[in-house]
């Protein structure tokens, strides 16, 4: 299958049919289930315009009809490789600036895309480029591309000295935390600097370095966005409910003229470096350690492998899922090691394939990352008999259809299609670059496969550092002085558009099985994926015994296997333990619905633990537990959970010490208490017939017999604490800490669909205030934010939490104390209709996959809630008064538990400062 030119509209546009899924299937109904290693579905394309303006700037337009939405992409062709030397952090310092910037008399860009109604936007800079992606309902489309166009043109316009200072100190906070990324912002750095030589662009940190921050002036910045943020060095792609016939008046009303251009489009260079081979730096005859905010030690392996963003680079996804799939086998060799996981850091120039090997003490890192190694080299030696060779065609086969299948489950995500999208035609010069990417992905085969890892995943290209808990370097600055406040010009009136109020009204049928258990068919139309999704009441706090939820969730396995595994078809499936429930996720195409619900049911009837799998989990896992029990964050999350709850159970958090207590009878007991049809919830939802599904799901699902036709007791909300005017509060020391964790919490009333509408409009709210004051106005923090949390039983509680630099604490503390007793006085109502809106936003562009249904029936039903809560949500928010949130703003300052994780000198130091009336 290939992209087909259909017809040209324009001299500058061409028209053309996008395959997202190149995937041979098998079509029409089955009337009985797919047979071991066929993946059935349809087949996939979204139609295209493809515009090349004579300013060189690209525009790619794809057609999704699946919900009102659109996803606006803007990428630019720069990255921290581009940084000048002692600039390092340059890049990304552009991007954060590029939402402070005001074009004509326009409020910020953060503040027209929240008036737009952008439900989600965000930006990211690597190594190679700057990509800034936004969300919004379709009704936004030519306000967001005149914003994005001013935005790329001048991304630094408005922006002050005054404004730069500040945005540089967010910057440096979120150097020394954990990012979006789920990495500390300077392992990235550490890593590079290890695997790349010192003159290579890719050694210098993309975030900077305190040093390198400090150095930076506006100047600097104004500079590099001159030399940067041009159209010919822009791609800009549009993904979602567009016309396409009108597309292109849309595009020349907004875009700004110059961007556009007039006569024949301008011939735009080859954007790849030509490189031969990707250097690598020397290794080091020792491995080189450092310190950062981790709970426990952790082992980061790296090889330098070929550039990613060409057809070549589809071998690394194999390579990736091959040694995820392998690597486990080094844990049961070294009791050290409590996990492992795998990522590939993308770039024009080569990419990194790196190890993540979390430690329980870090005694041997040597001999840790020996072991991991060995298990890399195994994962590719060749044995030479016939059952070996057989062996690992069928492997890779299995690989190969989970890639394929994680290709088709991520074009569901139309933000992560339009990101990939992007990427692939700025740096491929081709507009067909993503359907190219996908056909090179099917015709690799096992040889290409081992022959890469033969070449590149060789022992002594690995470059291993250590990093261990403890407090990085920092520097100490002077706070600049604080921005004014910035409102909004628009009425909510304005702000929001019909998708928003309709975005969850879907048909949702709910049957209820002869065996006890309910199941929820939620059909989403538009591509062929169905994911199935499982709730079982209890979770980590249920049970007699502490600790047995955890080890059940660690080693509980099936026993049974004669629906066939997961990899059989290409299915991915995963499960979590949360404090009050178990969860599990089938996903897959939707021509094997019935290979997921036969496995499903196989997982839930014969789930089990073994004496032997206890074992090992106390002598490998419950040391690493042990280990990250003592971490100031973790004891600091405990400690809040015992404040808020008492002797409730959902306080209860198991520690290493009671895991290893637990018994192989007790954790067996647990598994066959909850494990029960009664006791269960599926949801599924994607593209499937109703009346085809329907008696597949009494035949499997409803054919699981076992234990009480009840559901586990669900625990009912504890009592309110009385009211107090003085707050309880909490310090967990972390000494020498260059930033301070802190938490605001309060429990609220038993929780309902119309009281979830009020506590989410709360953490609206105070996540606003919070991240205006310390992050926009004063740059003490990377983000400050507030959270909902909602119960079986209907208990509940507010947190707001941030990092803040150590040197304000007290000035943080004091900020986010005295906001919530405003709101406990008074809720400004265009305050609230502002965070209203935004909610709505948000909520309009997040249930695009099928993915977002399940998770949400899920939570609704886990919270005891009807199904159909979900669509009444718009007129929940709505119908909130300002009175309502004063009263319970009021409650929850009166219930006040604060926490701080911090040098305790300055931990003390920031609640002194607090005045909790």
């Amino acid at each position: 299958m290939s992209s087909q030119i259909l017809s040209r509209s324009s001299p500058r546009a061409r028209r053309m049919t996008a395959v997202v899924v190149v995937l041979s299937a098998v079509l029409g109904a089955c009337s009985t289930l797919p047979q071991r290693g066929q993946v059935v579905m349809r087949d996939v394309s979204f139609p295209l315009r493809d515009f090349r303006m004579p300013s060189g700037l690209r525009v790619v337009v794809e057609q999704d009809t699946r919900a009102p939405v659109v996803a606006v992409v803007a990428l630019v062709g720069t990255g921290g490789s581009s940084d000048p030397v002692g600039k390092e952090g340059l890049a990304h310092v552009v991007e954060h600036l590029a939402f402070r910037s005001r074009h004509a008399g326009s409020p910020s860009v953060w503040t027209r895309l929240e008036d737009v109604g952008a439900g989600q936007f965000n930006a990211f800079t690597s190594l190679d480029h700057t990509l800034y992606q936004t969300l919004a309902p379709k009704e936004s489309l030519a306000a967001l591309l005149k914003m994005e166009g001013q935005r790329m043109s001048a991304p630094l316009a408005g922006v002050t000295p005054e404004v730069f200072a500040v945005e540089r100190e967010v910057v440096r906070n979120e150097l020394r935390q954990r990012n979006e990324t789920g990495y500390v912002g300077q392992v990235f750095s550490w890593m590079h600097a290890a695997a790349y030589p010192a003159e290579h662009p890719y050694s210098r940190p993309i975030i900077g370095t305190h040093e390198s921050l400090t150095a930076l002036a506006l100047a600097d910045a104004q500079r590099f966005a001159r030399n940067h943020y041009r159209p010919d060095n822009i791609t800009l792609v549009i993904a979602g409910d567009v016309d396409l016939a009108a597309v292109e008046a849309v595009l020349m009303q907004n875009l700004p003229p110059a961007w556009v251009g007039t006569g024949a489009p301008l011939a735009v260079g080859t954007r790849m470096p030509q490189v031969t081979e990707p250097p690598l730096k020397a290794a080091s005859p020792s491995i080189p350690e450092f310190k950062a905010s981790v709970g426990s030690p952790e082992l980061y392996l790296s090889w330098v492998l070929p550039r990613s963003f060409d057809e070549a680079s589809a071998i690394h996804d194999f390579v990736r899922v091959n040694l995820n799939r392998n690597l486990q086998g080094a844990m049961r060799n070294d009791g050290d090691i409590a996990g492992i996981g795998t990522q590939v850091v993308a770039g024009t120039r080569s990419s990194l394939l790196v190890v993540r090997v979390a430690l329980t003490t870090g005694e041997h890192p040597r001999k840790s990352a020996d072991k991991v190694l060995d298990q890399v080299h195994e994962t590719w030696t060749q044995t030479i008999n016939a059952g070996a060779v057989l062996g690992r065609e069928f492997d890779f086969q299995s690989m190969r259809r989970n890639v394929i299948t994680g290709m088709v489950l991520e074009s569901e995500d139309l933000m992560a299609r339009t990101v990939r999208r992007a990427e692939l035609t700025h740096f491929m010069l081709d507009v067909r670059g993503y359907t190219r990417s996908q056909m090179a992905l099917m015709t690799i085969d096992g040889g290409k496969v081992t022959d890469f890892a033969y070449k590149w995943l060789q022992r002594d290209r690995a470059r291993i550092i250590l990093v261990r808990p403890g407090e990085s370097a920092g520097v100490s600055v002077a706070a600049p002085p604080p921005l004014p406040v910035e409102y909004s010009t628009l009425t909510a009136e304005q702000r929001i558009t019909p998708s928003m109020l309709t975005a969850l009204s879907a048909p949702v049928q709910t049957l209820k099985l002869d065996n006890g258990m309910e199941v929820l068919l939620a059909p989403r139309p538009g591509l062929p994926v169905v994911r199935v999704g499982a709730v079982l009441g209890g979770g980590s706090t249920y049970g007699a015994r502490a600790g047995a939820a955890a080890l059940a969730d660690y080693g509980s396995f099936r026993e049974s296997w004669f629906e066939g595994h997961a990899s059989h078809w290409g299915l991915h499936v995963w499960d979590s333990m949360r404090r009050d429930h178990q969860r599990i996720e089938v996903s897959g195409t939707a021509g094997n619905v019935g290979n997921m619900l036969a496995m499903l049911s196989e997982q839930l009837s014969t789930t089990r633990t073994s004496l032997d799998a206890v074992k090992y989990l106390q002598e490998q896992v419950v040391p690493w537990r042990r280990a990250v029990d003592a971490h100031p964050e973790v004891r600091a999350e405990r400690e809040l959970m015992k404040a808020l709850y008492g002797a409730h159970a959902y306080s209860r958090d198991a520690t290493g010490e009671e895991m290893a207590q637990v018994t192989w009878d007790e954790v067996q007991s647990w598994i066959g208490d909850v494990y029960r049809p009664a006791n269960t919830v599926v949801v599924i939802a994607g593209e499937f017939d109703v009346k085809t599904v329907e008696p597949l799901v009494r035949e499997y699902l409803g054919g699981w017999k076992h234990g009480p036709a009840t559901a586990v007791s669900v625990p009912a909300a504890p009592s309110l604490p009385e009211p107090s005017a003085k707050a309880r509060t909490l310090v967990t020391p972390r000494p020498g800490a260059s930033q301070g964790h802190l938490q605001l919490a309060c429990r609220l009333p038993t929780a309902t669909p119309e009281a979830e509408a009020r506590y989410s409009l709360m953490a609206e709210l105070v996540s606003a205030y919070a991240f205006n004051e310390l992050r926009s106005q004063q740059g003490a923090s990377y983000g400050f934010s507030a959270s909902t949390w909602l119960a079986r039983g209907g208990a509940s509680h507010l947190v707001v939490e941030g990092v803040v630099d150590a040197q304000r604490m007290a000035e943080g503390a004091k900020s986010v104390q005295a906001m919530l007793s405003n709101f406990a006085t008074n809720v400004d109502e265009r305050e609230l209709s502002r965070a209203r809106t935004r909610l709505l936003a948000r909520q309009a562009v997040s249930y695009i996959s099928s993915e977002a249904w399940v998770q949400a029936l899920l939570d609704a039903r886990v919270r005891g809630f009807p199904p159909e809560s979900l669509a009444q949500r718009p007129a929940h928010l709505q119908a909130v008064t300002s009175a309502a949130l004063k009263q319970e703003f009021d409650g929850c300052l009166k219930r006040l538990v604060v926490g701080v994780v911090a040098d305790e000198g300055q931990a003390r130091t920031a609640l002194q400062a607090l005045s909790v009336p």
